[in-house]
């Protein structure tokens, strides 16, 4: 049977939208499969590896989608270690027989974010930080040979420029943001089920 846990931040639990209106419950209408959001708004890729075992593997999916590090971004996490605990997530999906998918977490919108509550390291670094992480786990996932979702530039229009209209807050996708998040997983995902 058919049934994918989505795992991640609140990209994927859907911070400031209606449950249904997150690109998780979308894709469940698309697909026509059982779709679980497991996302935890604030949530590192550390919390993600520590409750992967206990979480997930309870609903025991054919297949797991695994999206996060823009928090641990935030907090200046060393990129190493984001990308570390997203493989180690993929190997222990592997060992139980899940397929893994790679989640592309999308862009941050330094403009739209309130400036009291600042990344660590200053908007600017955040936000090309986060762009060198989307580069390099697009790397690690075409080397481990596991599809990806490129969430990341379904922000952006064709001058590699944010589109504005996408985000609630500068972090966090609008109802139309999930919509074209699940618009592009259903997509993609379509050739795994």
């Amino acid at each position: 049977m058919t049934k994918l846990v989505c795992l991640g931040d609140s990209l994927t639990e859907g911070y400031g939208v209606d449950k249904e209106l997150a690109w998780p419950a979308l894709l469940q209408e698309k697909l026509h499969i059982e779709v679980i959001n497991c996302g935890i708004s604030g949530d590192t890729t550390a919390g993600m590896l520590a409750r992967f075992y206990p979480q997930v593997l309870q609903f025991n999916p054919s297949h797991v989608i695994i999206m996060g590090g823009t928090n641990d971004i935030w907090w200046n996490v060393n990129q190493n270690i984001i990308q570390a605990n997203i493989q180690a997530m993929t190997r222990q999906a592997e060992h139980n027989g899940m397929v893994p998918v790679i989640g592309l977490p999308i862009p941050i919108y330094p403009e739209g974010v309130d400036e009291a509550w600042g990344p660590k390291s200053g908007f600017s670094r955040c936000q090309k930080k986060v762009a060198q992480y989307v580069k390099s786990l697009k790397a690690q996932a075409k080397a481990d040979q596991f599809l990806y979702l490129d969430f990341y530039s379904l922000f952006l229009n064709s001058e590699g420029e944010i589109i504005q209209k996408y985000f609630l807050d500068g972090i966090h996708p609008t109802e139309e943001g999930h919509r074209l998040m699940a618009e592009l997983a259903a997509e993609k995902l379509k050739s795994l089920f």
